[in-house]
């Protein structure tokens, strides 16, 4: 009984893995002037109850400043929300997003300096012309 359950345990955690739909990318903004962060995140989902981004951890130079949990996404394709957050030029926001269905990205940004978004299809190739 118990090879039974291991094998079903073996079987399943890996399929349940491939529902996982972490956000493909994230964008942050910042307003120092408002102390606001905007976040957006391309983050598809086939239902908006049942695939959408869960919750949100917001850090600021490695100290975590906020936590929000969400219980539905409001758009099919992405997600954003706006945080408060006090942070000076030079400062290290980072964004960790979570989906109800398993899986993460993070994304951090410098106070001050322009932000490029992450996408999880970019690899940088180090053989590469460009």
């Amino acid at each position: 009984m118990r090879k039974i359950f291991l094998l079903f345990c073996l079987f399943i955690f890996p399929v349940s893995l491939s529902f996982a739909t972490p956000p493909t990318s994230i964008t942050l903004t910042y307003d120092q002037t408002k102390g606001s962060l905007h976040v957006e995140a391309v983050h598809p989902s086939f239902n908006l109850e049942k695939s959408y981004v869960r919750l949100m951890n917001v850090y600021v130079n490695g100290d975590q400043v906020s936590t929000m949990d969400y219980f539905k996404q409001n758009d099919y394709n992405e997600f954003t929300d706006d945080v408060s957050v006090t942070a000076q030029k030079g400062d290290v926001i980072k964004v960790d997003l979570f989906c109800s269905l398993g899986g993460e990205m993070a994304q951090e940004l410098t106070v001050g300096k322009p932000q490029v978004a992450a996408s999880s299809d970019q690899v940088a190739d180090p053989n590469s012309s460009n």
